[in-house]
């Protein structure tokens, strides 16, 4: 009978054998963190695509972030943070490291025509259309933007320069997040306003020609723009990702939620400021109106109070004091967590971004800073990667076109690929040590000058030719530096100037 089974027959009998629970102990055998319970019921279980959640929320979350960063203190200041560390002061340089035809050399009168014409275009009115920044300004505002909005748009354009080139800033508004179209035969997709290929690259932007909510767009349409004349930066944090998310959207409640507590506390100390008093009235019965001061003009019985003067009460009335008791002992340690909690979310250290050096010491600030800087070496090769270098490749074109720059028989890309970027440097908080540590490392062959000098913002072939020039410079003015006034060599060490310095006392004291 068993050899006459069909596959029929077994999948019946196996139906009819009924199904076991699974132990308590499989259950505990599962992930925690994919439990449902009473405490898991409200964790989010669905799975979207970054693009899916992007095209649900990503108006609201701009709209929130430019709030916050409008009235949130916070905010404020994480922005200031990411100007300061991604841009700097000076703005991120461009030197140009074309070598010679032969041999290894700098072919230096190229690389120099092409950093002066660089800076020239650079200057102000000149490298946007509009002429009202220079590349300075606008690689500050690249960086606010794109960490406020989460992107950054602009296009390039031909301009009345001697260059023949220059940038025209888009607001991200203008890049429709709600313009869809579904692929087709023959037809690319449209995802939030980029056209995308089959393989997900962006061929062309379908951009408003005004901001959609000004009050004079009521004339606006929307018109195609290929992609080769566009720059669309942000950071993806996922695959297959089409518009950029605002840098602070992981603490943006908590920002919001703590400036609102931090608004009731101030309220409140304000109120309890002032404090004051309520005069009350027994039901004694008594038909007497109190008369004190009168009636204030807008028809209230408020007393007008004097240093050291007195109160005169009514038959069968009370003081009663009122003295709201905000904000509470907790307040400042309360706010601390919550900004440390924000901190780490932002990812920058705390100490930064609350101006709280209390408690901390050479150590702790440190070993911060250090985790803080490596995510701001990690958004400047960001700007690098997607802004600088993409800008500098269709000005170099633009610039050798309008023969602003020969190249005579060199390839273009080549020389692209040798323009190099150096973003600004940090000194460190204890700089003698790490500074004798860099020595000793060089000296032992485990780092180079250059190495050093980049993770500064500097570029060793310019150090080392101001050095030079410095040497000329001394050597003419017949000066000898390291020396007194006298011109002898000060070679005595710290210790044996605070020795000679301690016997002197002692001389005195005799």
């Amino acid at each position: 009978m068993g050899a006459n089974l069909t596959v029929l027959d077994l999948t019946e009998a196996k139906a009819s054998i009924p199904a076991r629970k699974p132990s308590v102990s499989v259950a505990k055998r599962t992930f925690a963190a994919a439990q449902m319970n009473r405490f898991t019921f409200d964790w989010a279980v669905s799975i979207l695509s970054r693009d899916q959640k992007l095209w649900q929320d990503l108006r609201k979350l701009r709209a929130r972030s430019r709030e916050l960063a409008d009235n949130d203190p916070l905010a404020a200041k994480f922005l200031s943070l990411c100007v300061a560390n991604i841009a700097g002061p000076k703005g991120i340089t461009m030197q140009s490291k074309v070598k010679m035809l032969r041999g290894p050399q700098l072919a230096a009168a190229l690389n120099e025509q092409i950093e002066q014409e660089w800076k020239s275009w650079g200057r102000l009115g000149n490298c946007t259309v509009d002429g009202t920044m220079s590349f300075s300004d606008l690689e500050r505002l690249f960086v606010r933007t794109v960490a406020m909005d989460g992107e950054f748009l602009c296009i390039l354009k031909a301009a009345d320069n001697p260059w023949g080139f220059a940038v025209q800033v888009v607001d991200v508004d203008q890049l429709d997040t709600n313009y869809s179209v579904p692929p087709a035969r023959g037809q690319n997709e449209v995802r939030m306003g980029v056209e995308v290929d089959k393989n997900r690259k962006p061929v062309a932007y379908w951009l408003w020609t005004q901001h959609p909510n000004e009050w004079s767009a009521s004339d606006r349409t929307r018109v195609r723009v290929p992609a080769e004349v566009v720059i669309h930066c942000f950071l993806p944090d996922s695959a297959r990702q089409t518009r950029g998310l605002p840098w602070m959207t992981p603490a943006m409640y908590q920002m919001n939620m703590l400036k609102g507590y931090e608004e009731a506390a101030i309220t409140a100390a304000r109120v309890a400021a002032c404090q004051s008093f309520a005069i009350t009235v027994k039901d004694s019965g008594a038909d007497d109106a109190f008369e004190g001061d009168g009636e204030n003009l807008d028809g209230s019985t408020a007393l007008e109070l004097t240093p050291g003067g007195g109160i005169r009460l009514g038959p069968g009335e009370d003081i009663k004091s009122i003295a709201p008791e905000h904000p509470s002992t907790n307040y400042g340690q309360f706010v601390k967590e919550c900004k440390r909690n924000i901190a780490t979310a932002l990812s920058v250290s705390y100490t930064s971004l609350a101006d709280d050096l209390e408690g901390v010491n050479f150590s702790s600030i440190r070993a911060g800073l250090l985790n803080e800087r490596d995510m701001w070496r990690v958004r400047q090769k960001f700007a690098i990667t997607q802004f600088h270098r993409r800008i500098s490749r269709a000005w170099l074109s633009a610039a050798v076109l309008s023969g602003r720059v020969d190249l005579s028989v060199r390839d273009e890309d080549e020389v692209a690929d040798c323009i190099h970027w150096h973003p600004r440097g940090w000194d460190w908080v204890d700089p003698k040590n790490d500074q004798n540590a860099n020595v000793l490392a060089v000296e032992n062959g485990f780092t180079t000058r250059t190495r050093i000098l980049a993770e500064r913002g500097y570029d060793l072939e310019e150090t080392l030719t101001e050095l030079a020039e410095e040497e000329k410079l001394i050597e003419r003015l017949g000066l000898k530096l390291g020396t007194d006034t006298t011109g002898k060599a000060d070679t005595a060490s710290d210790d044996q100037k605070d020795d000679g310095a301690q016997g002197q006392d002692d001389k005195s004291k005799e």
